[in-house]
């Protein structure tokens, strides 16, 4: 029986270059996942502290778009 590294190998030879590529870039960003320091409000902190944090601004649409869609009420369910 063939290790997982073995298979996949196997598979990734099949693929076209361009396939290839594409699921090398996926292994790599799974080996490596961006890192988010835990960064505790120091004690005295105002709650309100919370809402100037800053985020990406494709994050901040995201979420405020997630948000959105949660809000609303089907009045058919």
């Amino acid at each position: 029986m063939a290790t997982i590294a073995e298979e996949l190998s196997s598979l990734v030879e099949k693929l076209p270059p361009r396939e290839q590529e594409r699921v090398l870039n996926f292994a790599r960003e799974l080996a490596s996942p961006p890192v988010f320091p835990h960064t505790p409000l120091p004690q005295g902190t105002p709650p309100d502290a919370l809402l100037r944090i800053r985020v990406d601004p494709e994050v901040g649409e995201a979420m405020a778009q997630a948000l959105a869609e949660c809000e609303q009420i089907d009045a058919d369910e």
